[in-house]
């Protein structure tokens, strides 16, 4: 036997009691006797028992409850219109609806239903604001975001729900054309910007990544120096795996301050800095090309100062940092050659050079024993290479040889200056 009206309206559990096609077949009539307002509370109070897990059973048995060409206003057509607000609502954050937002677009948005059930919504919203925001957020294409926050804000105006689009949505916008712009340290200056926004919709930062050694070097390139530190530590705040980006950032960080070390006075300090890494150079290649440009010359002078020993040492990590050694306008490849390296002096040259200074013309031209023993000076190592002869032939004749030889070479440099 089945509940009176006034049993009905005294239910404490409505979905329990009345939430099958058969419960809904058989209390047909007095469901239908009840005022449109009692039809909507009724309603409003058995959609809103109903679990998630039990929501698609509990809509096929309203369909199966349905009387085709019912005259007036049933509590079938009330039970169904509430149900749709709240299927509609969780099919917002089903992760098999691919595109969500057009449930809030054109034919499918139905804001009359939404107005006439807008308490409900709010409550099916409820706690709900943010994961439904952050995934239309993500889903929305960009041309439609201004429209899908119109319609939110035509039937939840002055709500946490309307709020939230409108939060998520302006981060998107600035991570979009500013974290993956040119100059993506705009996206921390801008008025839009809140570390609050970013913590409370992380999910949004996943368009990031595999661009974070971009997104780095942008940073470094373009970024302020003093801001630097505020920007790492603000990056901790943005994504789901903030270590990596954070990790990357500061590594584009350092590498910019040891660039200037390249355009300083001693070049070589880039090369012997603790910092210096082929990896990060090579992931972050896109500087070189723009802090160095018309540097590479004197670059190369600087360097050709250097002991061959460095300089070789130098010329390999230039090599290993090159990672486009065919492109003839890389500006590693223009430094090498710009390097010279110096002449370095070995001992034997360095005394030959010794052995050949000639004295002052005005000293040997007065003295001319002066210029004799110059001449001597000269032919000690022709002598020298001489001594090597074999001695064990001419040890009986060479004194008096070595002195007539002696005596005829100062005779003739004497007549000289006759």
């Amino acid at each position: 036997m089945g509940y009176t009206l006034d049993e009905i309206q005294g239910l404490q559990n409505p979905y329990k009691d009345l939430g099958t096609g058969d419960a809904l077949a058989e209390h047909r009539e007095g469901l239908d006797q009840l005022s449109a307002e009692q039809k909507k509370e009724l309603a409003t109070r058995m959609v809103l028992e109903c679990p998630e897990g039990e929501l698609k059973s509990f809509g096929r048995a309203i369909e199966a409850a349905r009387v085709p060409h019912a005259d007036g206003q049933t509590f079938h057509s009330v039970l169904a219109e509430a149900y749709e607000v709240k299927n509609r609502i969780h099919a917002l954050l089903d992760k098999r609806n691919k595109n969500p937002h057009l449930l809030l677009l054109n034919k499918e948005f139905d804001e009359k239903l939404f107005n006439n059930y807008r308490e409900l919504a709010l409550q099916v919203l409820d706690n709900n604001e943010t994961a439904i925001a952050e995934r239309l957020a993500l889903t929305t294409p960009s041309e439609s975001h201004d429209q899908v926050a119109q319609n939110v804000e035509g039937i939840f105006s002055n709500t946490l729900f309307a709020s939230k689009i409108n939060q998520a949505f302006a981060l998107k916008r600035d991570i979009d054309h500013l974290l993956l712009g040119d100059n993506p340290d705009e996206f921390f200056s801008s008025l839009e910007y809140s570390i609050d926004s970013c913590q409370e919709f992380p999910g949004l930062f996943k368009v990031i990544e595999q661009n974070e050694s971009s997104i780095a070097a942008k940073l470094a390139l373009h970024a302020p120096r003093e801001k630097h530190s505020i920007i790492s530590r603000s990056i901790q705040n943005l994504a789901p795996t903030p270590d990596v980006f954070a990790t990357k950032v500061r590594s584009a960080f350092t590498l910019r301050r040891d660039i200037d070390l390249l355009l300083g006075d001693k070049p070589e300090r880039f090369f012997t800095s603790r910092d210096f890494s082929v990896d990060a150079c090579l992931e972050f290649s896109i500087l070189f090309p723009v802090l160095l440009k018309s540097h590479e010359h004197s670059i190369g002078e600087k360097l050709s100062l250097l002991d061959s020993k460095t300089l070789s040492d130098i010329n390999r990590k230039l090599e290993m940092i090159n990672g486009a050694a065919h492109d003839q306008s890389s500006p590693f490849r223009l430094i090498a050659a710009s390097i010279v390296p110096k002449q370095e002096t070995s001992p034997a040259q360095q005394s030959s050079a010794e052995v050949t200074v000639s004295e002052p013309a005005s000293s040997t031209s007065s003295n001319p024993n002066t210029v004799f023993q110059s001449v001597l000076r000269k032919r000690t190592p022709e002598l020298s290479r001489s001594a090597t002869l074999a001695q064990s032939s001419m040890d009986s004749d060479s004194d008096s040889d070595s002195d007539n030889e002696d005596d005829d070479c100062y005779s003739k440099f004497c007549s000289l200056f006759k």
